[in-house]
Parts: C-alpha cells; structure tokens; sequence
C-alpha cells in the first residue's frame, strides 16, 4: 500500500512538472528592439554647474548598459570650488551611485540614454567645513528615488533632476550635503534637485 502511494506521488510530481522542464528546453528569442542597444551616443560625461558656486566640483560619468537602462558612477571634490552659499570652506568628498531606467526615450536622440528617466542613487558624503568660526565634521549617507529627464542633441547633454529619500548621519549647521538637503533640517527626508551638462559620445 505505501510503495503504491509513493509510486503515484512520484508520477504525480513528475507530470506537474513536465511543463516546466519542456518549457525550459524551448529557445527563447529576444525581441530585435530588446537585444540591440540604439546606435547613437552610449556614454557621457557631466559636471554639475550649480555644485561649484556652493564649494565643489562633481562629475559623473553615465554608461548604457542594456536598452533603457545605464549605470552612473559620481565623484565630487569638495572644497574644489567657491562657497558662496555658506562660506564654510569645505574640504572632502562626495561619492554617488546610480541605476537608470529610460521611461521615455527621446527617440530623435537615437541613444538609450536620452528621454524620462528614474532612478535610485545613493550617495555619501565626508567633509570637514567651519560655521561661525568653528571646525566641524559632517559624514551623511542618502537613498534617492529621482526622476529627470536627460536631453542629448548630437554631442550635448542637459541633464534636470529632482529627488527624494531617507538620509542618515552627523547632520551640520548649514543643513547642505553638497548634493542633497534635509527637510526639516533636523529631520531624515533628503531632498535634490539640479541640472549637468555635458558631452554624449
């Protein structure tokens, strides 16, 4: 009795999961529009103007890494630059990382990395600055849910942004992260937004 209970179980199983197994074994052929990247522009290099009146300098470099979709790398010099918005002479440095999704290409472009986009980023920030006289250390931490939309017309790239996300580290008086702002000031909501320029290639 148990050998034949166990014998119907094996069949059993075996035939639920014949599908499976078949549809397994079946080719899978991409779309045409899914396994060839557009042939226009696949890389690009930014700098964010705005970041060097408030005391750094920030270029990102963008790479397309499947249709509608590429990967950003940030690196920022803090203290590279003129604080005119707090004068804290800044000195540090500002990391981010992105993965963005193309929601809408700008099909004149013909690259994947023009068009609507969102995106997570985090970004890191270290540096030391002076408020009022006084040395101080910040080191804050933020996840960014951002959409933009980027621009390329041949070469050029204009790149608007805004974003929104948890943040977390020492906080400081200026309540500025050289990339970000917390809303309230003394709260853990981060807040961006910003325009780069740069070069399509």
């Amino acid at each position: 009795m148990r050998n034949t209970m166990l014998r119907n179980a094996l069949i059993a199983t075996v035939l639920l999961l014949m599908p499976f197994y078949v549809q397994s074994q079946i080719p899978k052929v991409e779309p045409a529009s899914k396994m060839i990247l557009p042939t226009g522009p696949k890389n690009d290099i930014k700098i964010t103007l705005l970041s060097l009146g408030s005391g750094s300098t920030r270029i990102t470099y963008e790479r397309a890494t499947a249709p509608r979709q590429s990967a950003e790398l940030t690196v920022g010099i803090i203290g590279l630059g003129f604080d005119i918005m707090n004068h804290a002479d800044p000195g540090g440095i500002l990391l981010k990382a992105a993965y963005k999704w193309n929601l809408a290409p700008m099909m004149s472009a013909n690259s994947t990395l023009a068009g609507f986009y969102v995106k997570p980023e985090l970004v890191y920030a270290n540096y030391g600055y002076c408020h009022e006289g006084i040395a101080g250390h910040t080191s804050q931490t933020a996840l960014l849910g951002e959409c933009g939309y980027q621009l390329i017309v041949r070469w050029f790239v204009f790149d608007i942004y805004a974003g929104v996300g948890p943040t977390f580290g020492t906080g400081n008086a200026d309540n500025y992260y050289h990339s970000f702002m917390r809303f309230p000031a003394d709260g853990f909501m981060a807040f961006t937004s910003g325009f780069r320029i740069g070069y399509a290639f």
